[in-house]
């Protein structure tokens, strides 16, 4: 089951073509984000009724955010990519999710060809598949740290746990963590992991070009196919 979908999407014009974040914005951005009078009526109404303590891995904290245009850019959208029910590796199955952010005034410079942009994808192995609940994994991706973006999510296995947190910046910093392990996404936005026997685990980073979701779909597949890949994920070790 391949699951795709967007958020928070609006037809406002673009306003800002020259659009780009420093820290002086940045230092605009937390005074906006300290007074209450900038606060979106808006979002709070909405986050406030959604209040959830279960961590996927981090709880979602509720947190009154100032309205996403004082950034001086539009919010166009983000969402997550991927595949829940299992891709047969061999003898393997391997789960993925990619976070993705739409073209906006924040990241237009970098993808003017593509409506929108993957920033994290990871790759997991796993030996436990809920097809029914789906229960094996989770994703979101939220836009509350506007122009700053974050997602988190697992994917669950017999005796362990696949915990991941990635983001990205106005300013084009991103990183990653994944079981307290972090990764420096400028050097490759696509992480693979595979839990181990012995409960530890092991990891693959690969680079990739700029990739919209749909784009890093067909580019799972093939790399799927790379004997490196292939080798990574049917080791004798792995669960």
């Amino acid at each position: 089951m391949s699951l795709s979908f967007l958020i928070g999407c609006n037809n406002q014009e673009e306003k800002n073509n020259g659009f780009e974040w420093n820290v002086e914005k940045e230092k605009v951005h937390n005074q906006n984000r300290n007074d209450s009078t900038k606060i979106s009526k808006k979002n709070w109404k909405a986050d406030i009724g959604n209040i959830n303590l279960n961590g996927k891995p981090l709880v979602n904290g509720v947190f009154p955010v100032p309205d996403y245009d004082l950034t001086d850019s539009t919010f166009v959208g983000l969402g997550n990519s991927g595949e829940w029910k299992g891709i047969k590796l061999e003898d393997k199955t391997i789960i993925y999710h990619s976070l993705y952010v739409t073209k906006s005034d924040v990241n237009k410079r970098f993808i003017p060809e593509k409506s929108n942009e993957v920033f994290f994808t990871i790759v997991g192995l796993t030996d436990s598949v809920d097809t029914k609940k789906f229960t094996h994994t989770s994703v979101n991706v939220t836009s509350r740290n506007h122009p700053h973006f974050t997602g988190q999510g697992s994917i669950k296995t017999k005796s362990s746990k696949i915990d991941f947190i990635a983001f990205l910046t106005a300013d084009r910093n991103e990183y990653a963590i994944v079981n307290m392990r972090l990764f420096d996404l400028r050097v490759g936005r696509i992480v693979l992991i595979a839990p181990q026997k012995d409960g530890t685990f092991r990891s693959l980073q690969l680079e990739s070009p700029i990739l919209s979701s749909e784009e890093m779909d067909i580019h799972i597949k093939e790399l799927l196919k790379d004997k490196k890949v292939v080798d990574f994920f049917t080791q004798s070790s792995n669960i």
